[in-house]
């Protein structure tokens, strides 16, 4: 992994390149991108100011989309944005900007989901700090909440919950189960490769396609797009080229990228 460039000082290049492109294409992650990472979910709130630029950017871009881990319906409401692309749970929920729904969760894969979120839920029940976040086609464990005591018994169980048709993503504070061998599996980097098409927006452009995260599970986009790939937050190894060090710079980005539609 090469060391990511500031994406703010890199701009004067990239911005002749975007204004000479036909076609622009922003994706960005929620949580630790948009908005800081709050202690629980639920405490998460898009700013105003945020909603504003983050809008603005969006309508100078051919196609946009927020993609998240959480629920396709969680992260529509604390966005609010329409004309976008919305993607939950990691790839497996799509809502295109005119409504259409599309679910690359099978049915026996969310009747799994729901026994192991019922059977994470009973063997984790007591421990303070650790919440089970069922989401249909994939189930969240966080433990930001939690002491050192209560985390180590969780990932006990969590691990002794692993089956041959699961896989574990790991996050800021939280183990995810995702779907594994077996069934049809899905990333976010597969979502923004079917929205792409949706579009017309053919491999030629990619270099034109923004991508900015925070987290492990944003890596498996920085790792494929031959594109505009930001981490955000802290440093740390990345296959992202640049990166950002907060949501308030990545303000300022989107700022830049929507004078591109002027």
């Amino acid at each position: 992994m090469s060391r990511p460039r500031h994406l703010l000082r890199a701009w004067p290049r990239l911005q002749a390149r975007l204004r000479r492109a036909k076609r622009r294409a922003l994706f960005t992650d929620f949580d630790g991108t948009l908005t800081r990472i709050r202690s629980t979910p639920h405490e998460a709130r898009l700013s105003a100011a945020m909603r504003r630029t983050l809008q603005a950017a969006c309508a100078a871009s051919t196609v946009a989309g927020v993609i998240s881990g959480r629920q396709l319906e969680d992260v529509e409401a604390l966005v609010g944005l329409r004309g976008v692309w919305y993607v939950g749970a990691h790839g497996y929920f799509l809502r295109s900007p005119v409504g259409r729904r599309i679910s690359l969760a099978t049915p026996a894969m969310r009747r799994a989901m729901v026994r192991l979120a019922r059977r994470l839920q009973r063997n984790l029940r007591g421990l303070a700090g650790i919440v089970v976040e069922p989401k249909r086609a994939t189930v969240a464990v966080h433990y930001r909440g939690a002491g050192s005591q209560a985390r180590r018994r969780a990932q006990t169980v969590v691990e002794n919950s692993m089956t041959n048709g699961l896989r574990i993503l790991s996050g800021k504070k939280v183990w995810e189960f995702v779907p594994g061998p077996g069934h049809k599996v899905a990333d976010k980097w597969a979502a923004i490769q079917l929205i792409l098409r949706q579009k017309g927006v053919r491999a030629s452009d990619h270099a034109c396609v923004a991508y900015l995260g925070d987290d492990a599970t944003d890596e498996q986009v920085f790792e494929r797009l031959r594109g505009i790939t930001v981490a955000v937050g802290k440093r740390r190894r990345t296959a992202a080229r640049y990166y950002l060090q907060s949501p308030a710079e990545v303000r300022e980005f989107l700022e830049r990228w929507k004078e591109l539609g002027t």
